[in-house]
């Protein structure tokens, strides 16, 4: 049975896949439901995945073989690519490319409101970047995996939120709007002084969407980091920088209390890294979710002033 969420019309590139793992590939699937775009969990009576379809073989091979290299440099944390099927487990149905991978059942999200949590999820960032520092390493990955460039992302983010000034009108008041330009246009003016000490930073492979439902802690304590989607070659304070911006909102935006992480005390010695602090990534991330819902957006503008206060100290 194929299964579309919000009886969306079936897919018929997802009717193809049904029959090739069944009649192909003698998966006995008994389900394949939509998670969310290009993601399905496919449910057979030898077990569970979660397929996902790629537009070329490049971001699916990528994908598959990153994932694989974890795995085998000692990275139990990743969910196991199924390479029974297709090159690599990379397989072709309907003009897509398709890799299928461990569905982790019985598990939930790690919560940004709780300590622990955090922690937890720091620690295994920690353990994710030793191992993807000898990954970078290695001729191929360079290659295939694409650099981070964290000026371009600020400038990307800043032009997508100025050319809906109207539309932001709706969900954020005009203040914050002009809070969140104001800060923008601080940090990419000046962004240049801080590029150096980040490019000549180590680098690692970054997973680059370390949100909190990309970390799934299953009843038996393991915890798992998923979606590769957006990993690059970078230094690992890019994901502790978002890391940061995810869970300051849960800190009151308090320097302090993200000082009490000992992950963090390294990074934040590092004028590159306080810098790129001040700049609202979460604003230019979350205002098109905000928009999408019809749901007001509040920035905390007095927390946040208090916090740019004592970080631009910190820098000058």
């Amino acid at each position: 049975m194929i299964e579309m969420n919000n009886r969306r019309k079936r897919d018929d590139g997802i009717g193809r896949l049904f029959f090739l793992l069944r009649n192909k590939y003698g998966l006995r699937v008994k389900s394949i439901k939509m998670v969310k775009q290009n993601v399905w969990v496919v449910t057979a009576y030898e077990g569970c995945w979660v397929a996902k379809r790629y537009r070329t073989f490049l971001e699916a091979m990528r994908q598959a073989v990153f994932m694989q290299s974890l795995r085998q440099a000692g990275f139990a944390h990743v969910p196991a690519v199924y390479t029974t099927i297709g090159q690599n487990g990379v397989f072709f149905v309907k003009d897509a490319f398709w890799i299928m991978q461990t569905y982790i059942s019985d598990a939930e999200r790690l919560s940004f409101a709780r300590r622990q949590d955090i922690a937890d999820g720091l620690e295994l960032l920690q353990t994710y970047h030793f191992i993807t520092a000898m990954l970078a390493k290695i001729p191929a990955f360079p290659t295939i995996i694409p650099h981070y460039c964290l000026y371009s992302k600020w400038q990307r983010r800043y032009n997508e939120f100025y050319s809906h000034l109207s539309l932001l009108e709706r969900i954020m008041d005009k203040e914050d709007i002009a809070w969140t330009i104001q800060h923008a246009e601080y940090c990419l003016s000046t962004f240049a002084s801080y590029a150096p000490p980040l490019a000549a930073e180590p680098v690692a492979i970054i997973h680059g969407d370390v949100a909190s439902h990309n970390f799934l802690r299953t009843k038996a304590g393991m915890i798992y980091l998923i979606d590769y989607d957006t990993v690059a070659v970078a230094s690992p304070g890019i994901d502790y920088l978002q890391y940061a911006s995810r869970i300051l909102p849960y800190l009151q935006w308090s320097l302090a209390k993200l000082y009490q992480f000992s992950r963090f005390l390294c990074w934040l010695a590092k004028p590159w890294f306080l810098h790129a602090l001040l700049f609202p990534a979460d604003i230019m991330r979350e205002w098109r979710f905000a928009l999408q819902r019809n749901k007001r957006l509040f920035i905390a503008r007095k927390e946040r002033n208090q916090f740019v206060r004592k970080i631009i100290d910190m820098i000058k």
